[in-house]
């Protein structure tokens, strides 16, 4: 699914400071400053990154870094006006309130601005990033989880003609992250049972790397509109590996002494059939809006091998039955590879699997518990017809 944040900017451009050898007859025009959304003269100097990992929605102390120059049409004597200026929502709404210092205004004397743009700030700052290009390679950037999310936003590619100068410019900026849900629900032969889950990881997954968006800008990969204008992100791969856990996530999860789980009563035991995604009554988050980094899952080469270094799960969990001195609990412990998961929810794991996972797209992981009861039967042999045998008495 994709996921979009979308900024009205107010865009206008800077003034040429700067000497040039061609001359302009110019007519003298009120001079309109760049403003984002709307503009103060004060900027806090402290930029906060607090976006909630998952949502769409910019609030106060959200900030981005802007990039951009003006230009002929024939992109001829090109000028960079901003180049790595943090812009920060003092005041939430639709634009809202976003201030940056020293202002800039348009300069009718060029044909055309462009812009670029990341959040939040940070990671622009760190990065090393063309303005005139949109060229960009971070530093390398930690996907730690719980209060640290790093949700890392590129916008698509703008640009305004001298016609629009003034008017209000909008920013479409795209996830270039992953997120990630991991839900459990207990099948229907477990519907009488309690099912608690005391333990869940996933582990040898990519948490740290470098995020690259090349010069071009003419995807289609996050359907903005107009498409053809997203950026082209790529991460590194190969990097250093860790585990997280229900706490990871933007809405922690807390297994206590044991989290109990939902029933999917639409899952049918063994039968083979899809019987599609569990609704949110019928699962239970284990990991809820978990930023990562996009990598593949590859599949181990011995699929019995849990010590292979390829993404897997880790879960623990007990079944109850029964209550009071005949109650009878009994605790398990199953290992999954991720690379195993397919698109179907049946007894088989032959279908289109995940894969990776790839930059602005919200995976969930649904796993269904399920267990065979022991049963006991009982029957009574017949009779062994045997030989007849005889005494005469006389």
């Amino acid at each position: 699914m994709r996921m979009k944040k979308v900024l009205i900017l107010a865009a206008v451009a800077a003034i040429a400071a700067t000497a040039c050898n061609k001359t302009y007859e110019v007519n003298p025009t009120p001079e309109v400053p760049i403003g984002f959304g709307s503009w103060a003269e004060t900027l806090t100097k402290a930029i906060s990154d607090p976006r909630t990992a998952g949502t769409n929605t910019f609030g106060v102390g959200d900030s981005f870094a802007v990039y951009g120059y003006k230009a002929m049409s024939d992109d001829s004597d090109p000028h960079t006006v901003f180049d790595d200026d943090a812009v920060e929502m003092t005041v939430a709404g639709t634009p809202g309130t976003w201030v940056y210092s020293p202002l800039r205004f348009w300069d009718k004397n060029y044909d055309k601005y462009v812009f670029y743009a990341i959040s939040p700030s940070s990671v622009g700052t760190a990065a090393t990033v063309n303005p005139q290009t949109g060229d960009i390679t971070s530093t390398s950037i930690s996907f730690t989880g719980r209060n640290v999310q790093s949700d890392v936003l590129v916008a698509d590619k703008k640009t305004v003609l001298k016609a629009n100068y003034g008017s209000v410019v909008q920013l479409d900026f795209n996830h270039v992250a992953s997120l990630v849900d991991f839900k459990v629900s207990k099948a229907p032969n477990l519907k009488d049972a309690t099912v608690k889950v005391t333990a869940f990881s996933i582990d040898n997954i990519e948490n740290a790397g470098t995020l690259s968006v090349n010069d071009v800008y003419n995807g289609s990969v996050y359907g903005s509109s107009p498409t053809g204008l997203n950026p082209i992100a790529t991460w590194s791969t190969g990097n250093a590996t860790g585990s997280y856990g229900p706490g990871d996530g933007a809405t922690s999860v807390t297994l206590g002494t044991g989290l109990e789980i939902a029933e999917n009563d639409a899952f049918t035991h063994f039968n083979g059939t899809d019987n599609g995604e569990p609704t949110a009554a019928k699962a239970t988050y284990l990991i809820n809006n978990l930023i990562v980094k996009p990598q593949p899952l590859t599949a181990p080469t011995n699929a019995t091998d849990f010590t292979e270094t390829k993404p897997q799960l880790s879960i623990t969990y007990t079944i109850t039955t029964g209550s009071g001195t005949s109650e009878s609990t009994t605790e398990y412990t199953s290992k999954l590879w991720l690379s195993d998961f397919d698109i179907l929810n049946d007894n088989a794991q032959n279908d289109t699997k995940v894969g990776s996972w790839a930059t602005g797209k919200h995976y969930v992981f649904y796993l269904t518990l399920d267990a065979k009861p022991i049963v006991f039967g009982a029957s009574i042999s017949e009779w062994t017809v045997g030989t007849g045998y005889h005494y005469l008495v006389n």
